[in-house]
């Protein structure tokens, strides 16, 4: 329950625009800082904050976004300080990656490292201190009686109850019950969880007269929807918002969302939990990081190469048919790790396979060359995918890519892994994946991946696979 009042609202606007004054002032702070340790201790250049007010727009941008992105301004529930510390720090680690995204692709000067640094600091203490101040506001104003709403629930069954149940819990919420609303005349009189059920639909327009309510919650069964939509009516004709407690599809992983699609409001379900501009944030990263590391490696796959091809003269890279995002096949490349001709071979070998499922794996594979097994113990043989990355068919992080045949094989639960983006790394690897011989478990991994997608968890996994990688831990 978000309160609507006018209360409310001015809160969550200032809590944004004291949000987006400590993020400037602890820009300036770090420079001014910065200056008196110059001062002191005679290093560094004496460079200003004049030269870098471009920075401080984006970083304001950046920071804000990202605590809106975590529902730091939602008023939905009460959440500890512990998990708003933890807020801060995320939207400060991820923001602190992107600001320097942004300033090598954009090739906008970056501040020096002091000052950058002492900007972090400054930033998650006084982003802190900023919550702290506003749990005592919101306590304060809550005591005074400010930040509170009077609701009107249309139904006195079970739903009803456990929407009863739910707000009373929360007392913080400040939500005061009028009474109910029944369909059934014969519940009216009647005492339910200590409120009595006022009328039924005939006699809402004197409720809503008698009373100052700010909502009306419709929390009746589905099937009985359809005979609300007269009280509904009546609320927009009043200009009393009305709140539907749907249990449509209730045991569905989509987010439901409003749009105007085709010229008509409608109700959509979505199944990846995404905002546009994080998409694009997720993009840009991935367009920088492939780059960057696909520069710096190049002397490395050229070696890998010319031990491929003198090893046996093959071909150096092997490409196979993927299947990516919405079912749309791609040619996937990878560094040669099999004799040639190995999916010839693939055929002999089935009664080998300990995967349960659409998926082969087999340990100690015999097509498996020397230089091969190397490679994949690395994950070296992964490397020529940045390119596809770079090309937008793939992700740094994502679910991995499916054979086609493999793919054709899926269960209809199992093709939700394909409404996002296939990538380098996910869940999957992170998670043990030598020890995962069940198809479904690992498509659950996706799945989990998918249904809690954010780029903090991203970031996560992308810190979790350098170490995997580097330990060897990367063989399939």
């Amino acid at each position: 329950m978000t309160p609507t009042n006018e209360q409310s609202i001015w809160v969550r606007m200032f809590a944004q625009i004291a949000d987006v004054v400590m993020i400037a002032v602890a820009f300036f702070t770090a420079f001014a800082m910065r200056l008196q340790i110059r001062s002191a201790l005679f290093f560094g250049t004496a460079q200003t904050v004049d030269s870098y007010y471009n920075v401080m727009i984006m970083a304001v941008i950046i920071w804000w976004q990202l605590l809106d992105s975590q529902k730091a301004y939602a008023e939905t529930r009460r959440w500890s300080l512990t998990h708003d510390i933890k807020v801060v720090l995320r939207a400060t680690a991820m923001g602190t990656l992107i600001l320097l995204g942004l300033g090598y692709m954009l090739r906008i000067e970056i501040p020096p490292r002091a000052a950058l640094g002492l900007f972090v600091i400054f930033v998650v203490c006084l982003l802190t201190l900023n919550r702290v101040f506003f749990r005592y506001l919101r306590a304060y104003l809550r005591q005074e009686g400010a930040l509170s709403k009077t609701i009107l629930i249309v139904g006195s069954g079970q739903k009803a109850q456990r929407f009863l149940s739910a707000i009373r819990k929360h007392a913080e919420w400040k939500v005061d019950l009028v009474g109910f609303v029944d369909l059934d005349r014969e519940r009216i009189g009647m005492n339910v969880m200590g409120a009595q059920v006022l009328g039924g639909p005939e006699e809402l327009p004197q409720i809503l007269h008698t009373h100052p309510i700010h909502e009306v919650v419709f929390a009746v069964p589905s099937r009985q929807i359809e005979s609300c939509t007269d009280m509904m009516a009546l609320c927009e004709q009043e200009g009393v918002s009305s709140v539907i407690l749907s249990d449509f599809f209730s045991g569905l992983v989509a987010q439901v969302e409003t749009e105007i699609l085709y010229d008509q409001p409608v109700l959509v379900y979505r199944t990846t939990r995404h905002k546009e501009w994080q998409l694009l944030v997720k993009r840009l990263f991935d367009l920088v990081f492939a780059s960057v590391v696909a520069l710096l490696l190049l002397p490395l796959m050229a070696g890998i190469a010319l031990a491929i091809k003198l090893q046996d003269g093959g071909p150096v890279l092997y490409w196979q048919k993927r299947v990516g995002q919405w079912g749309k096949d791609f040619q996937f490349p990878k560094f040669r790790s099999m004799v040639v001709k190995a999916d010839q071979l693939k055929e002999t070998l089935m009664e080998k396979n300990v995967m349960k499922g659409a998926a082969f794996k087999m340990k100690d594979d015999p097509r498996v060359t020397a230089i091969g097994r190397f490679l994949r113990k690395y994950s070296l043989d992964e490397l020529p995918q940045l390119w596809m990355v770079i090309k937008g068919d793939m992700s740094i992080i994502g679910p991995r890519p499916q054979i086609e045949s493999e793919a054709r094989s899926f269960e209809s639960w199992h093709r939700r892994k394909l409404s996002v983006k296939p990538g380098l790394t996910c869940l999957w690897q992170v998670s043990g994946r030598s020890s995962i011989t069940d198809f479904d478990e690992w498509v659950r991994l996706d799945l989990a991946y998918i249904d809690n997608w954010s780029l903090w968890l991203d970031f996560k996994i992308l810190l979790k696979t350098i170490p995997a990688v580097l330990g060897g831990r990367g063989a399939q």
